[in-house]
Protein backbone atom coordinates (compact mmCIF):
# COMPACT_ATOMS: atom_id res chain seq x y z
CA UNK A 1 0.00 0.00 0.00
CA UNK A 2 3.05 2.33 0.68
CA UNK A 3 3.95 1.61 -2.62
CA UNK A 4 1.30 2.73 -4.15
CA UNK A 5 0.74 5.90 -2.22
CA UNK A 6 4.17 6.79 -3.36
CA UNK A 7 3.45 6.30 -7.30
CA UNK A 8 0.42 8.23 -6.85
CA UNK A 9 2.25 11.19 -5.12
CA UNK A 10 5.37 10.88 -8.16
CA UNK A 11 2.04 10.98 -10.52
CA UNK A 12 0.39 14.06 -9.02
CA UNK A 13 3.79 15.86 -8.54
CA UNK A 14 4.60 15.31 -12.05
CA UNK A 15 1.33 15.89 -13.39
CA UNK A 16 1.70 19.60 -11.31
CA UNK A 17 4.99 20.02 -12.63
CA UNK A 18 3.80 19.51 -16.48
CA UNK A 19 0.57 21.68 -16.04
CA UNK A 20 3.12 24.57 -14.66
CA UNK A 21 5.10 24.01 -17.74
CA UNK A 22 2.28 24.91 -20.04
CA UNK A 23 1.07 27.54 -17.95
CA UNK A 24 -0.03 31.35 -19.33
CA UNK A 25 1.96 34.42 -18.88
CA UNK A 26 0.66 37.83 -18.98
CA UNK A 27 3.32 40.68 -18.34
CA UNK A 28 2.40 44.24 -18.33
CA UNK A 29 4.49 47.23 -18.57
CA UNK A 30 3.59 49.86 -16.27
CA UNK A 31 4.89 53.58 -16.25
CA UNK A 32 4.33 56.94 -14.97
CA UNK A 33 5.25 60.30 -14.78
CA UNK A 34 5.56 61.51 -11.77
CA UNK A 35 5.08 65.56 -11.04
CA UNK A 36 4.70 65.86 -7.21
CA UNK A 37 3.15 69.47 -7.70
CA UNK A 38 0.12 68.92 -10.40
CA UNK A 39 -1.99 66.93 -12.23
CA UNK A 40 -4.60 67.05 -15.38
CA UNK A 41 -6.54 64.29 -14.39
CA UNK A 42 -10.56 63.06 -15.29
CA UNK A 43 -12.69 64.38 -13.17
CA UNK A 44 -12.85 61.44 -11.29
CA UNK A 45 -9.54 61.33 -10.28
CA UNK A 46 -8.27 58.94 -13.21
CA UNK A 47 -5.88 59.31 -15.68
CA UNK A 48 -6.56 61.27 -19.31
CA UNK A 49 -6.58 58.43 -22.24
CA UNK A 50 -3.43 58.37 -23.46
CA UNK A 51 -5.56 58.49 -27.19
CA UNK A 52 -8.24 60.53 -28.19
CA UNK A 53 -10.63 59.87 -31.58
CA UNK A 54 -12.02 62.87 -33.20
CA UNK A 55 -15.27 61.71 -35.22
CA UNK A 56 -15.17 63.63 -38.66
CA UNK A 57 -18.93 64.90 -39.82
CA UNK A 58 -18.70 63.88 -43.67
CA UNK A 59 -21.66 66.53 -43.83
CA UNK A 60 -19.44 69.33 -42.68
CA UNK A 61 -16.49 68.18 -43.61
CA UNK A 62 -14.94 68.82 -40.38
CA UNK A 63 -13.89 67.30 -37.08
CA UNK A 64 -16.62 66.91 -34.29
CA UNK A 65 -15.29 68.43 -30.91
CA UNK A 66 -13.91 66.29 -28.04
CA UNK A 67 -14.65 67.15 -24.62
CA UNK A 68 -13.73 65.61 -20.76
CA UNK A 69 -14.58 66.95 -17.67
CA UNK A 70 -11.20 67.34 -15.73
CA UNK A 71 -9.41 69.08 -12.25
CA UNK A 72 -5.94 70.40 -11.51
CA UNK A 73 -5.17 68.41 -8.86
CA UNK A 74 -2.22 70.17 -6.61
CA UNK A 75 -0.39 69.88 -3.65
CA UNK A 76 -0.41 73.89 -3.20
CA UNK A 77 -3.89 75.29 -4.02
CA UNK A 78 -2.72 78.30 -2.77
CA UNK A 79 -0.60 78.89 -5.71
CA UNK A 80 -2.18 80.22 -9.00
CA UNK A 81 -1.62 77.17 -11.96
CA UNK A 82 -0.02 78.55 -15.47
CA UNK A 83 -1.20 76.51 -18.17
CA UNK A 84 0.33 76.34 -21.96
CA UNK A 85 0.63 74.08 -24.43
CA UNK A 86 3.60 72.10 -25.55
CA UNK A 87 3.15 73.44 -29.57
CA UNK A 88 0.62 74.27 -31.61
CA UNK A 89 -1.07 70.44 -32.13
CA UNK A 90 -1.56 69.84 -35.79
CA UNK A 91 -3.03 66.59 -37.04
CA UNK A 92 -1.12 65.72 -40.62
CA UNK A 93 -2.39 62.81 -42.62
CA UNK A 94 -0.41 59.61 -41.90
CA UNK A 95 1.96 58.86 -45.30
CA UNK A 96 2.23 62.05 -45.95
CA UNK A 97 0.25 64.66 -48.11
CA UNK A 98 -2.94 66.24 -47.37
CA UNK A 99 -3.11 69.84 -45.22
CA UNK A 100 -2.56 69.94 -42.20
CA UNK A 101 -5.42 69.99 -39.66
CA UNK A 102 -4.81 73.19 -37.12
CA UNK A 103 -6.31 71.98 -33.73
CA UNK A 104 -7.67 74.19 -30.86
CA UNK A 105 -7.46 73.24 -27.31
CA UNK A 106 -9.39 74.29 -24.44
CA UNK A 107 -9.55 74.45 -20.61
CA UNK A 108 -12.24 75.87 -18.79
CA UNK A 109 -13.37 77.53 -21.82
CA UNK A 110 -10.04 79.61 -22.03
CA UNK A 111 -8.05 78.98 -25.53
CA UNK A 112 -4.80 77.32 -24.72
CA UNK A 113 -1.52 78.09 -26.69
CA UNK A 114 1.96 78.41 -26.60
CA UNK A 115 2.18 81.40 -23.92
CA UNK A 116 1.30 80.73 -20.44
CA UNK A 117 -2.57 81.12 -19.41
CA UNK A 118 -2.49 81.26 -15.28
CA UNK A 119 -5.65 79.87 -13.77
CA UNK A 120 -5.85 82.04 -10.29
CA UNK A 121 -6.08 79.80 -7.43
CA UNK A 122 -8.74 81.34 -5.78
CA UNK A 123 -11.44 81.05 -8.58
CA UNK A 124 -10.69 77.27 -9.75
CA UNK A 125 -9.34 75.87 -5.50
CA UNK A 126 -12.71 75.93 -4.04
CA UNK A 127 -11.93 73.41 -1.54
CA UNK A 128 -14.90 70.83 -2.31
CA UNK A 129 -12.68 68.47 -2.82
CA UNK A 130 -9.30 68.70 -1.03
CA UNK A 131 -6.37 69.20 -3.61
CA UNK A 132 -8.67 69.52 -6.60
CA UNK A 133 -9.66 72.25 -8.97
CA UNK A 134 -13.43 72.72 -9.80
CA UNK A 135 -14.46 70.55 -12.36
CA UNK A 136 -13.19 72.10 -15.94
CA UNK A 137 -14.18 71.17 -19.47
CA UNK A 138 -10.93 70.19 -21.61
CA UNK A 139 -12.24 70.34 -25.35
CA UNK A 140 -10.23 69.81 -28.11
CA UNK A 141 -11.03 70.36 -31.61
CA UNK A 142 -10.29 71.65 -35.40
CA UNK A 143 -8.85 74.89 -35.09
CA UNK A 144 -10.29 76.09 -38.85
CA UNK A 145 -13.30 76.09 -40.56
CA UNK A 146 -12.04 74.60 -43.73
CA UNK A 147 -13.85 71.42 -44.66
CA UNK A 148 -10.94 68.41 -44.42
CA UNK A 149 -10.33 67.52 -48.20
CA UNK A 150 -8.08 64.58 -48.32
CA UNK A 151 -9.32 60.96 -46.62
CA UNK A 152 -6.93 58.95 -44.48
CA UNK A 153 -5.64 58.78 -40.74
CA UNK A 154 -4.88 62.04 -39.73
CA UNK A 155 -2.66 61.84 -36.38
CA UNK A 156 -1.13 64.38 -34.11
CA UNK A 157 -0.08 65.28 -30.29
CA UNK A 158 -1.78 67.56 -27.70
CA UNK A 159 0.84 68.36 -25.10
CA UNK A 160 -0.35 70.32 -22.05
CA UNK A 161 2.31 71.73 -19.60
CA UNK A 162 1.43 73.53 -16.27
CA UNK A 163 3.06 74.65 -13.38
CA UNK A 164 2.21 76.56 -10.13
CA UNK A 165 2.65 79.93 -10.36
CA UNK A 166 5.60 81.37 -8.93
CA UNK A 167 4.60 84.92 -8.14
CA UNK A 168 1.96 83.63 -5.58
CA UNK A 169 2.20 82.54 -2.43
Amino acid sequence: MNTILKKVALAAALATASLSAHAAEAEIAVWADVDPTLALLKADGTALDDSVKLAHNPATGKLVKWSERVRIYSNDIDKDVEVHLGHNPTLMLVGGGGTPVPLKVSLNSQVLTTTAVTFDASTIFDGALPGASIPMSLDIEQGNDVAIADSGRYEGIVRIAMVQATGTP
